[in-house]
């Protein structure tokens, strides 16, 4: 029998005071796990070169902790964003490529200096005007309500810095870090509440402040991905974007572990938080709508039962037991829910999916939610509400 060093796990749960290290801070994603569970989990559980498989990547916490610790890695999510963001955060990028970010952030800061000086004297005609001597032309997004959510200078600012991304002779995964920084400051600049409140509220973005925090951000990824090539493994991570319940495409016994923390049931919407962010990078946020397992849409506003995130967390477990080595470990991270004003106990779900999917539960620990949740949203560190992880084994 496996067991869990339950010690270690508080000890690391109460005293981990870094959790943006590397390329972990690059962008907000809500409710994800701290690095150092995955991190002495993969430790612990698995060896050099082996397939680390994460199906509820979120934001890739478990493949970048992979790839530190000289493992591969498979991930999925349902969420386009947090697949984006998974990708980026795993890639390195030759220092070479990195020299290109100076001088495309000098013409984008030159380009952005011209539509403040011109904007003095009209705005809504700048986007077909030339910028200084060079041809440069940009064209605003179109989306719902999008002069709600938006100041009319920020939305030409943020127009021309992703035309400039898209326009600079850069590599894919360079200009892809790129696209990450600007979705990173997108809500900020909006009118959007927080990352946990999607609704409008005054702001006074000045000009030129969404430039200002995009090259800020900018310069703060360059420098930490330097860091990362440094010290990550050359091991390889791949993520799809794919949902948890419809994954025949990947092959069976490919996964020496699997570390994932899945949706607790009725605790977010994540694809309402993000969804300025997919209307900017052109990404299908209605898929991650309809299909998110356990979102606070399906439970609280539709007021579906439990049974409808058993029945889809079923599904998924009967999947992951094929994608899993015959005698392999299972560690699932998750927390106690509400639904209808009754706690649902994240340990009591996992046993019954266990059991009914033919997993052996190992070993457990409990600790209050409060200590490891880094979510922005206060509601959710109820006092009342643990966190679990459950240790499983496959025992096909």
């Amino acid at each position: 029998m496996n067991f869990l060093d339950k010690e270690e796990i508080l000890r690391v749960v109460l005293n981990a005071h870094d959790t943006t290290y590397l390329t972990h801070n690059f962008h907000p994603f809500p409710a994800k796990f701290i690095p150092q569970i995955p991190n002495l989990m993969i430790k612990q559980f698995s060896n050099k070169n082996e397939f680390v498989f994460d199906p509820f990547c979120g934001s890739g916490t478990t493949l970048v902790e992979a790839k530190l610790l000289g493992r591969n890695s498979i991930g999925v999510d349902i969420h386009p964003l947090g697949v984006f963001m998974t990708k980026v955060k795993t890639t390195k990028i030759p220092e070479e490529e990195l020299r290109k970010v100076h001088h495309l952030l000098k013409n984008i800061e030159r380009r952005i200096d011209t539509f403040i000086a011109r904007n003095q004297k009209t705005l809504l005609a700048f986007s077909t005007e030339l910028t200084g001597s060079e041809e440069f032309h940009y064209v605003l997004p179109d989306f719902p309500r999008r002069d709600h959510w938006f100041q009319e200078h920020v939305l030409h600012e943020l127009s021309i810095i992703k035309s400039s991304i898209m326009d600079a002779n850069l590599d894919a995964n360079l200009r892809n870090l790129l696209l990450l920084a600007l979705s990173c400051i997108i809500v900020p600049v909006s009118n959007q509440d927080s990352e946990t409140r999607y609704a409008a509220v005054k702001k006074e973005i000045l000009p030129k402040q969404t430039f200002l925090l995009f090259r800020e951000k900018v310069q703060d990824m360059a420098s930490r991905i330097m860091l990362f090539n440094r010290n990550a493994s050359d091991c390889e991570a791949k993520v799809y974007h794919a949902d948890s319940r419809e994954i025949d495409f990947l092959n069976e016994n490919i996964a020496d572990l699997i570390v994932t923390s899945p949706p607790y049931p009725n605790t977010y919407d994540y694809y309402l938080y993000h969804k300025l962010r997919m209307f900017w990078l052109d990404m299908d946020w209605e898929r991650a709508k309809i299909n998110e397992i356990g979102s606070r849409l399906r439970h609280s506003s539709h007021k579906e039962p439990i049974d409808t995130y058993m029945k889809d967390m079923t599904k998924c477990f009967e999947n992951f037991r094929r994608i899993l080595k015959p005698g392999k470990l299972f560690v699932i991270v998750i927390g106690d829910s509400i639904i209808r004003k009754e706690l649902l106990k994240g340990d009591e779900v996992v046993c019954e999916l266990a059991d009914k999917t033919g997993f052996k539960v190992e070993d457990k620990i409990e600790y209050n939610l409060s200590y490891a949740s880094k979510t922005f949203n206060p509601a959710f560190r109820s006092k009342i509400k643990k966190e679990h992880i459950i240790l499983l084994r496959n025992e096909k």
